[in-house]
């Protein structure tokens, strides 16, 4: 049996990648050969992502039983209902990443996602359920006290943001681990940061105002 060839190696690659089933080394190299490489594997690797992306709608439909509906509406009776403040990081469900790819300073839309709080999505990472953003907050504006839903970082670019009783400016970074509650999340001269978070926050009560 001759060995494979480079090219049937990176093809298999592009499958498993495509697939989601790479290890995280794994994929970051098979990123940089993609980078690295012809245009025809990064045509190759666009194919196999069409073809994982609809892998979902081949299957036959199937109407789930009378129980299933009863089961989910008493799950949602008995969740506790959150406050019209929620706010959730914007999702766009259309946006693709390539495995390298680039965003510019005027790409992206900005959208509101609470009162004068607006964010820009800059990267989804499907797998781990983790969204990069911009996020910008107007001068004097405040979040209602809230838990994280997983860990929180985020990088101070312009402005002031005070938070858990600290004074953060430009160049200044902060986390919160999954499960820590902000108390007390505000602006005075308005704020932008880098923000890498999960998309959905829990909170605990209506922001005053």
């Amino acid at each position: 049996m001759s060995p494979r060839s480079k090219k049937e190696e990176y093809q298999e690659m592009a499958a498993l990648y495509a697939l989601g089933v790479l290890t995280q080394n794994e994929a970051r190299a098979f990123e940089d050969v993609v980078a690295n490489d012809t245009k025809e594997l990064t045509e190759e690797l666009a194919e196999f992502e069409f073809v994982a992306a609809n892998l979902g709608f081949a299957a036959p439909e199937y109407a789930p039983p009378l129980s299933v509906r009863d089961r989910l509406l008493m799950e949602i009776a008995n969740t506790s209902q959150s406050s019209s403040e929620d706010f959730h990081l914007p999702v766009d469900p259309q946006m693709r990443f390539s495995p390298v790819f680039s965003l510019y300073a005027d790409q992206g839309e900005w959208l509101e996602i609470g009162a004068g709080l607006t964010a820009k999505t800059l990267f989804v990472d499907q797998a781990r359920g983790i969204v990069t953003s911009l996020v910008r907050m107007a001068p004097g504006g405040s979040l209602p006290p809230h838990r994280h839903c997983g860990d929180e970082q985020f990088y101070v670019l312009e402005g002031d943001c005070n938070v858990h009783g600290t004074r953060l400016g430009p160049g200044d970074f902060h986390r919160a681990a999954a499960g820590s509650v902000h108390e007390s999340t505000y602006t005075v001269e308005g704020t932008t940061f880098l923000l890498i978070a999960p998309a959905d926050y829990e909170i605990l009560q209506p922001a005053v105002h």
